[in-house]
């Protein structure tokens, strides 16, 4: 019976499945033409295919199964991950993805996909992995997977909050990366729900408001914890240290303060601590010293104080070491790294250690970097540096230290180095010529220190250096033409030496070079024209030598070559008084985008080239020639140089009225027109010139006659309240005569320091305009050696910030004002030689002058000057601050007439209406408010 049974259903089986197969095919052949038709609807969302991998390889001619990117499960034969990393594809994701319901794995990352994710993406809840980063996807945060095991999300553009409620559809989740998005939430607390999570980082984002909770202990299978680039409040929580798997631990730059918890001891596993650019105060704890397997301790820019904690000796496998720009104080230790063999990066600097160089620093053979920079470390520099011979060291940065001695030639060994800067030391003796070995030296900085000799021949062999900086020391004989062969340089800094000799020709072949400074040395002979080969020059400063050159329009000339330095915006020969001949009219025509032209204290003649103004006018800023003996006029095409800021002419010949049109400059801030032949009234045509931006006016030794100019003064706007300026990156100097003395004021653009008016040495008459009185962010002020008359206004006790007043070598007459016993800040007074009268004010300032700041004044008395006051002078004084003190007096003189006034006019008129009666309603309304007030009086009493 049973053989019967069993042979029966074996007849079915044979029968029924030919229509199983058939069941099947059409079934599976359905599904992977549903799997089919999503890909190709996410291929025609690809808008750039540069590489054209879909384009040439998804064809229906091909099953799906076999195309790019595409892996089917053996089992259902249906598309079960999708991976386009990396292919440069640029597009959208369409609804049709949805359909992919066997899909487990998606990997878009590092391509151009923009825009949000669709509603229908939710549909996928077989996915264990997602990995979008590198792309530019927006909108909110895709969720409800209960399978996702792996989120990747990092570098889109991600805004918003994350939803509350997000990982509690995520319960698998063990990697989560969100970083480099614009996240602003705070941390959802259900993210510590997520107990298998292995992976967070949710580093610079937008996230703040609030602090890192403590459930972080919560997530014990942690093992990489990135929070750093947010806003993060308070403190580190203790229960950080519950997380015993943890091996990277990043905080950086966020706003936590407090102490480094004392519990981080338990984290034995952690490879990586990074709590750097935070607040964190106080020493750092010992218990670091417990974490053996710690490769990376980062903890620079915080408030760290203390000194350098010896157990970091315990961390053998310490290959960085950065506790740069804390507070950490005392002398390194002196046995700290010898224990430390893999130690490859090591920063100290901006710290205020102190003491020597520790010599077992060079035993660490793998050191790549080595910065002890802005301390305050002394003694010599080791000889023993020469040890790091086999080591890898590419950076050595000694800067802002007080390391005094010589530079040992041992340094020459390390021929991997790529980066020296010893500047701002006290180092002397020569530069050794073994500098020469190190080949593949980059940039060398070895400024401000006490060098001498000369710059070596051998400095030709860093044919890979690229900034050489040298200045502020005291070296001396000739340029080396072999500088000549590095030909990769684009910054030369050898200013402020005692060079002497000649500028070589071959620095012509420099032809990457952008920064050239050799100013302030004793250099001779001509300059050289090759310097015109310089075609990415940006800076050339060849002020205060010795040079000798002819400038002139010759087509052979120096500065007829530069016209091929198409990007050169500062140039500068100065103070070369060997420098002669004309300015040349070639460069008013220049394409080049000149910003700062100065060829002060140089021996140049003729007349401003009127072309000057089409000198790229778009850029010029800063325009000096003050020092020489040009002649003639301002040339009007100055008008077009809108960006100019600085002007510049004075010690010429130069002969011309005053340049109004100048105020049509929307840049302007300095005007220096000073010991010229400039002529005429101020007062004509200013009507449609504001001068608003101008901080400094000196109009000094020239033959300016008439009225001072009222409408000038009120057209100062920036000498009467705070302007903005936009940042520039030059600075420049002025001499100007403050406080007595001719002083050189170093000035830089966007933030002024110093604010003037001096129209000292001309033939102005007249009284002095009330308006000036309103430049209060005034500090000098001078007008002196002219024919001024009348009295000192007392709206210069509103000048609050003026330093400096020189009124001498007037007409000047009254009284000196008791106003101008407000300027606080006044330090320097001169009215010598004027007609003023009266009592000298007290208080204040001017408690502090002298009887020297009152001379020639026959008619002045009182302290300081041993001529008292008669008592009708003193008296008379007295009157004149009850009527001049601010109309005050008078104010209230009227102001007592008027009430004396009304309350004869009241009393007058209350006698008609008691006397007559009328009008009976207001008699009948007083004597009623009269009888209840006197009611109450009576049953107060009674009480």
């Amino acid at each position: 019976m049973g053989n019967v049974t069993r042979f029966i259903l074996a007849l079915m089986m044979v029968m029924l499945l030919p229509h199983f197969v058939v069941s099947f095919s059409i079934k599976t052949t359905t599904n992977i033409n549903t799997d089919q038709s999503a890909l190709l609807a996410l291929k025609a969302y690809i808008v750039s295919d540069p590489q054209k991998m879909l384009k040439t390889n998804w064809s229906t001619a091909t099953s799906v199964c076999n195309w790019i990117g595409v892996t089917c499960g053996s089992r259902h034969q249906r598309v079960i991950a999708l991976n386009l990393s990396s292919m440069l594809l640029t597009g959208t994701i369409p609804s049709q993805i949805g359909n992919l319901s066997f899909l487990t794995s998606l990997d878009l990352m590092n391509n151009s996909f923009y825009g949000s994710l669709p509603d229908q993406f939710t549909n996928l809840h077989r996915l264990k992995h997602i990995d979008l980063s590198w792309n530019n996807f927006c909108g909110e945060i895709p969720y409800s997977f209960p399978k996702l095991q792996y989120l990747s999300l990092r570098n889109n553009i991600f805004a918003g909050e994350i939803r509350s409620d997000m990982f509690e559809h995520l319960p698998r989740l063990q990697v989560l990366s969100l970083t480099l998005n614009k996240l602003s939430s705070e941390i959802p607390m259900g993210l510590f729900k997520c107990k298998e999570l292995q992976v967070i980082d949710f580093g610079y984002n937008r996230m703040m408001g609030g602090i890192l909770p403590k459930e972080i202990g919560n997530l014990t299978m942690l093992r990489i914890l990135r929070l750093g680039g947010n806003m993060f409040e308070g403190v580190i929580p203790y229960q950080i240290g519950d997380l015993l798997n943890l091996e990277e631990l990043s905080l950086c730059n966020t706003l936590l303060k407090g102490h480094i918890p004392p519990s981080i001891s338990n984290l034995t596993r952690l490879t990586i601590l990074d709590l750097s650019t935070n607040s964190l105060t106080g020493v750092i704890p010992h218990q670091i010293g417990n974490l053996l397997n710690l490769e990376e301790l980062i903890l620079y820019s915080n408030m760290l104080k203390g000194p350098l904690p010896s157990f970091i000796s315990n961390l053998t496998r310490l290959t960085t070491f950065d506790l740069s720009h804390n507070s950490l104080s005392g002398q390194i230790p002196s046995g700290l790294f010898e224990r430390l063999p893999k130690l490859q990066r090591l920063d100290l600097g901006g710290n205020k250690l102190s003491g020597k160089i520790p010599l077992g620093l060079f035993n660490c053979k793998e050191l790549q970097s080595l910065i002890l920079d802005s301390n305050r470390l002394e003694e010599i520099l080791p000889k023993e540096i020469g040890n790091l011979t086999m080591s890898m060291l590419e950076a050595l940065d000694l800067h802002n230290n007080l390391l005094k001695g010589i530079i040992p030639y041992q340094i020459s060994n390390l021929t991997r180095l790529k980066f020296l800067y010893l500047s701002n030391n006290f180092l002397t003796g020569i530069i050794p010529y073994q500098i020469g070995n190190l080949t593949r030296l980059r940039f060398l900085d070895l400024s401000n220190n006490s060098l001498t000799g000369v710059i070596p021949h051998q400095i030709g062999n860093l044919l890979n250096l690229e900034q050489l900086s040298i200045p502020s020391n005291m070296l001396e004989g000739p340029l080396p033409s072999s500088i000549g062969n590095i030909i990769r340089l684009t910054g030369l800094q050898l200013f402020n030496n005692s060079l002497t000799g000649v500028i070589p020709h071959q620095i012509g072949n420099l032809t990457c070079l952008q920064l050239l400074d050799l100013s302030s040395n004793s250099l001779t002979g001509h300059i050289p024209i090759t310097l015109g080969n310089l075609r990415y020059l940006h800076l050339l400063d060849i002020s205060d030598n010795d040079l000798s050159s002819t400038l002139s329009s010759s087509k052979s000339s120096f500065l007829s070559s530069l016209a091929n330095c198409r990007d050169l915006s500062y140039l500068s020969f100065a103070r070369n008084p060997l420098i002669s001949g004309y300015l040349p009219a070639f460069i008013g025509n220049s394409s080049i985008p000149l910003q700062y032209f100065d060829a002060s204290s140089c021996n140049i003649s003729g007349r401003i080239p009127g072309e000057i103004g089409n000198w790229n006018p778009t850029n010029l800023g800063y325009l000096c020639l003050n020092g020489n003996q040009l002649e003639g006029i301002l040339p009007l095409s100055l008008i077009n140089c809108s960006e100019l800021v600085v002007l510049n002419v004075a010690n010429n010949n130069l002969s011309d009225t005053f340049p109004h049109w100048l105020g049509m400059l929307p840049r302007l801030r300095v005007l220096i027109l000073r010991s010229n032949r400039f002529h005429g009234s101020i007062q004509d045509s200013l009507t449609n010139f504001s001068f608003s931006k101008l901080q400094m006016v000196d109009l000094s030794h020239n033959d300016f006659t008439g009225l001072l100019p009222t409408e000038f003064f009120q057209n100062l706007k920036a000498l009467k309240e705070e302007v903005g300026y936009d940042s520039e990156y030059f600075s420049y100097s002025v001499n100007l005569t403050i406080k007595g003395l001719e002083l050189e004021f170093t000035k830089t653009v966007h933030m002024p320091i110093f604010t003037c008016i001096d129209l000292s040495d001309n033939g102005f008459h007249g009284e002095i305009p009330k308006v000036v009185g309103e430049l209060r962010l005034l500090l000098a002020l001078n007008l002196s050696h002219n024919s001024l008359t009348g009295p000192i206004p007392p709206s210069f006790g509103n000048l609050a910030a003026l330093e400096s007043l020189d009124l001498s070598f007037n007409k000047l007459s009254g009284r000196i004002p008791s106003q101008l016993t407000n300027l606080t800040f006044l330090e320097v007074l001169r009215f010598w030689n004027n007609n003023l009268v009266g009592p000298i004010p007290q208080g204040k300032q001017f408690n502090t002058f002298e009887n020297d700041s009152y001379r020639g004044n026959l008619g002045l008395c009182g302290f300081p000057l041993s001529k008292e006051c008669r008592n009708d002078e003193r008296s008379q004084q007295a009157q004149d601050e009850e009527d001049n003190g601010n109309g005050i007096a008078f104010i209230w003189k009227v102001a007592m007439m008027g009430y004396g006034c009304g309350m004869v006019l009241g009393i007058s008129i209350a006698y008609i209406v008691f006397t007559t009666g009328r009008p009976w309603w207001l008699v009948r309304m007083i004597e009623r408010d009269l009888q209840n007030k006197v009611s109450s009086w009576f049953g107060k009493k009674r009480e």
